[in-house]
């Protein structure tokens, strides 16, 4: 298992006010050289907290299969989080103290659920001292900060930035850093930010992102190659449209238990078979959301029980005809057509 070191830091100039983050993670690579990268990223409305919870967040999503982390933090907050066990408790208890409220709530789920999927160690540190990585976060942290206070955290291009031609092919590295980050809308499902991003020449561009938890869906499957679909109103496209049963993951819920859970409520059926068939990124130009998708097997009759503001009807299909209608045009719901293709090959083999 690869071993990742990170070091961590956040800056607040007034609390609540202008904020930054900083970390460092150093790792080998595939040729066994010691490798560092710094990220970094401002707020223009945080607070020093959020900004300490943020660093050590910033760095795990960068990590693309389970690690071994020993993480390096001088805020005394964010590693008694995990040392001293506050934030299990207040995952069971449903993320609420048992007196007053608990702050940060967004951070602290996510926080939790990247941490479950490495084996991570908290170290702390003491700040502002003889600890160069420490230092280092501290600066590029303060650094940010000072670009949300003066407003200048879109750079403008310059002369010395190297434009690629546009006509011609280009080879060279494909990473956008993020500079800043501005939440411009939060709600019940998803929320919306807007990023100040350093592209690969150095040149900036804004990236504006909805944040979505991820999803799961699952096609059923009987022993005469039926398909059961749901037939719901979606108001954003303005019309009814045929899918497979599906719903947002809740923080820290596992696609599996989701998948099921959907299932049962939207169709009544219970699968006695749930396998995880693809995993894929609906619309990665501005959304974050992660669709687990599955088939079930084995299916027996339940009763529904849906959301309170969910409406719907069951339709049960053979899955040739489920074919016809997507090549018709008459289901146009990417989910359902990639699980659809996907299990009609499968028989075909």
């Amino acid at each position: 298992m690869k071993k990742v070191t990170v070091y961590t830091d956040g800056s607040c100039s007034v609390n609540p006010g202008p904020g930054g983050f900083g970390a460092i993670l150093i790792f080998e690579n595939s040729d066994g050289k010691s490798v560092e990268k710094e990220i970094s990223g401002g707020f223009q409305d945080t607070t020093n907290n959020r900004m300490e919870l943020t660093g050590p967040i910033e760095a795990l999503k960068l990590l693309k299969e389970k690690c071994d982390v020993n993480i390096y933090s001088d805020s005394a907050y964010v590693v008694n989080c995990f040392d001293k066990g506050w934030i299990y408790g207040w995952a069971k208890n449903n993320w609420k103290k048992k007196d007053g409220e608990l702050k940060n709530v967004d951070l602290l789920q996510e926080l939790y659920r990247l941490c479950s999927m490495h084996n991570v160690t908290w170290n702390k540190v003491k700040g502002h001292s003889d600890n160069t990585y420490n230092n280092r976060c501290d600066e590029l942290a303060v650094n940010e900060t000072t670009k949300m206070k003066s407003g200048k955290f879109q750079v403008i291009q310059n002369e010395n930035i190297s434009e690629h031609k546009r006509d011609e092919f280009y080879d060279g590295e494909l990473f956008e850093k993020k500079l800043g980050t501005k939440e411009i809308y939060k709600g019940r499902v998803f929320s919306v930010q807007s990023l100040n991003v350093e592209l690969p020449n150095g040149a900036t561009s804004t990236r504006d992102i909805v944040v979505h938890n991820g999803g799961a869906a699952i096609a059923a499957l009987d022993d005469e190659n039926n398909i059961y679909l749901v037939e719901q109103y979606r108001i954003a496209v303005e019309k009814t449209m045929l899918e497979i049963p599906a719903g947002k993951l809740e923080i820290n819920e596992d696609p599996y238990e989701c998948a099921g859970r959907e299932l049962t409520e939207e169709t009544g059926m219970i699968a006695s078979e749930i396998e995880h068939i693809m995993s894929l990124n609906p619309t990665p130009g501005y959304c974050s959301e992660t669709l687990y998708i599955y088939l079930a097997k084995g299916l027996k009759a339940g009763k529904p029980f849906r959301d309170k503001d969910e409406y719907l009807h069951i339709k049960k299909y053979n899955i040739n005809d489920v074919i016809d209608m997507i090549n018709k045009g008459d289901i146009t719901d990417a989910k359902t057509i990639a699980a659809v293709l996907y299990i009609k090959a499968g028989l075909s083999k």
